[in-house]
C-alpha cells in the first residue's frame, strides 16, 4: 500500500515542515478564545455546528489545550531552553488564563487595576507568553 509518507527524505522534510506550522495555525484560535475569555469580543456562535455559541469555560479550556499543543509542536519543549523572563511569561500565560476563569482573587485584582484595563494586561500577557512559547 503506498501512502504520502514513501517520498523518501523529501516527504519526511514536508511532514516535518507541516508539524512546525501548527503553532501558526493554532494562533488564530489562541487569540479568538483569549478574546473572549477575557471580554474582548461578546459572542463567538459556530454556526457549522448547530449553531454553538462558545462559553467562558469552553473558551479557558480550548485555549489552554492549544497553548499546551502549540508548546509541545516548537523546537524547543522544555523551560530550560528560555531565559528566565520567557520561562516567567510561559508560566503566567497558563496561570492569567486558568485564574481568570477559576480564581476569583484573581480576576477582581485585575478588574481592580480598572475595567477593561486589567483584562486587556491580562490578555498582553497571554499573547507575550504565546509569541515566546512559539518561537
Amino acid at each position: 500500500m503506498a501512502s504520502r509518507y514513501s517520498n523518501g527524505l523529501s516527504g519526511l522534510a514536508s511532514d516535518y515542515a507541516m508539524l512546525r506550522t501548527i503553532p501558526a495555525m493554532l494562533s488564530v484560535v489562541f487569540v479568538a478564545t483569549g478574546l473572549y475569555a477575557f471580554g474582548g469580543v461578546s459572542d463567538i456562535t459556530l454556526t457549522w455546528l448547530s449553531n454553538y455559541t462558545l462559553t467562558t469555560e469552553h473558551a479557558t479550556l480550548g485555549s489552554v489545550a492549544v497553548y499546551l499543543l502549540a508548546f509541545m509542536s516548537s523546537e524547543t519543549k522544555s523551560l530550560e531552553h528560555y531565559e528566565m523572563w520567557e520561562a516567567g511569561f510561559i508560566v503566567a500565560t497558563l496561570a492569567s488564563v486558568l485564574g481568570w476563569q477559576y480564581v476569583t482573587e484573581f480576576k477582581d485584582f485585575m478588574l481592580g487595576l480598572g475595567d477593561p484595563l486589567g483584562a486587556q494586561i491580562a490578555f498582553v500577557i497571554t499573547i507575550v507568553g504565546w509569541a515566546v512559547a512559539v518561537r
